[in-house]
Parts: structure tokens; C-alpha cells; sequence
């Protein structure tokens, strides 16, 4: 289960499974959480790019995989991170509608093989209000992922991943919506600047 940690001037969301740990950032404390795990980002572009930074020099796309000792994360605004890892490596991918689309958690899923994954924090499909030309994307391979309602159209992210990845292989779920929850997370939606951050390393043994 996902736990709230509390710490001076510091809070945020962990949970642990076997030698990995599992973070999600809340508005209390970003810079110390940043600088408590020091993870490795890139410059997000809502895409299906996943740079394996233990081979790779680049510093653009959406998604970092590593089999090294190392702390990868991501930056969300509402969109969905989604914590992958398998035997040997980890990965962890920034989910937005489009990145889904263009295929990022197929890719994920061929790099990786044999996987489990986590959800974080992502805007939910009680508040994710998208158009038509949206929806229509969806309908063909996520079409469960779909919701009208009262004349309007909204998108359920995780339901999508789920569907993508499976949810037998789905170990947790931090199931907080990032519109909702101002007390604990930034949104882009509800006009916050700044980020939040999930984040996801291994246990030093």
C-alpha cells in the first residue's frame, strides 16, 4: 500500500515491493524532495521515447529505463506516471494522453518483457474533460477508457494503461486524482505552475 511519509517540512507518497521504492511528490516540500533523491529527468514532450540512460546520452522523451543503481522520475502536471520494472531493470513512463497514443507503454512493455507495474497520481476520469477528436483516438483500442456523461466526454488514463498492460500485472495504485486532492498536489488544470514529481529507485542491499 502507498503511505504518506511525513518529515520536516517534507511530505510525499511511498510505497515499497521487494528492493524497490516507489515515491510521488505532494506540494509540501518539492525542492527538499528533489533534493532528498536527486533523480535523473528528462525534457518531457509528450512522446513514446524511452531512453535507456544507461546506454543513452539523450536528454529529451518520456519514458527512462535503467538496470543501474539509479533514481528515475518524472514531472506531472495531471498526466499519469506509470512505475515499470521487471527482474532486472526499472523504468518509469510519463503517461499523457498523447504519449499513449504514439505508443509509449507498448514500447515499455517490449523493452522490459517480463514486467509488474505501479500507478501513481494522474488526473482522474471524474474531472479529465477532453473533445471529441480526443475520445475518437481511444475508441479503437481504449474505448472502455471512454466516459459521457451529462453531455460531456472524459478520459480515464489508468483505465487505459490497465487495459495496455494488463491487470493481473498491476501490483499498486496510488488512487488519488490530481484535480481533487489540492491538498496534497500541483495541477495543471486547476492552474498550478508548478510540478509534481514520481519518482523510482532501488534499495541499496
Amino acid at each position: 500500500m502507498w503511505k504518506l511519509i511525513e518529515e520536516p517540512d517534507l511530505k510525499y507518497f511511498q510505497f515499497n515491493f521487494e528492493d524497490k521504492v516507489f515515491l510521488y511528490s505532494t506540494r509540501y516540500g518539492t525542492d527538499k524532495f528533489l533534493e532528498k533523491f536527486k533523480p535523473v529527468m528528462l525534457k518531457q514532450i509528450h512522446s513514446d521515447i524511452i531512453v535507456d540512460i544507461d546506454k543513452e546520452q539523450k536528454t529529451t522523451g518520456d519514458g527512462l529505463i535503467t538496470s543501474a543503481d539509479k533514481c528515475i522520475g518524472v514531472k506531472i502536471a495531471d498526466c499519469l506516471p506509470v512505475y515499470v520494472f521487471s527482474k532486472e531493470r526499472i523504468a518509469i513512463l510519463h503517461c499523457g494522453w498523447r504519449s499513449i497514443i504514439k505508443g509509449i507503454l507498448k514500447r515499455g512493455q517490449e523493452i522490459l518483457g517480463n514486467y509488474r507495474y505501479v500507478l501513481g497520481a494522474g488526473i482522474g476520469a471524474c474531472c479529465y474533460e477532453v473533445k471529441s477528436d480526443v475520445a475518437a483516438l481511444y475508441y479503437e483500442n481504449y474505448s472502455e477508457a471512454v466516459i459521457e456523461k451529462n453531455g460531456k466526454i472524459y478520459l480515464d488514463l489508468k483505465r487505459a494503461v490497465i487495459t495496455a498492460l494488463g491487470r493481473e500485472n498491476l501490483i499498486a495504485d496510488l488512487d488519488l486524482c490530481t484535480f481533487c486532492n489540492p491538498e496534497y498536489f500541483y495541477s495543471h488544470r486547476r492552474g498550478d505552475n508548478t510540478r509534481n514529481y514520481a519518482v523510482l529507485k532501488k534499495i541499496h542491499t
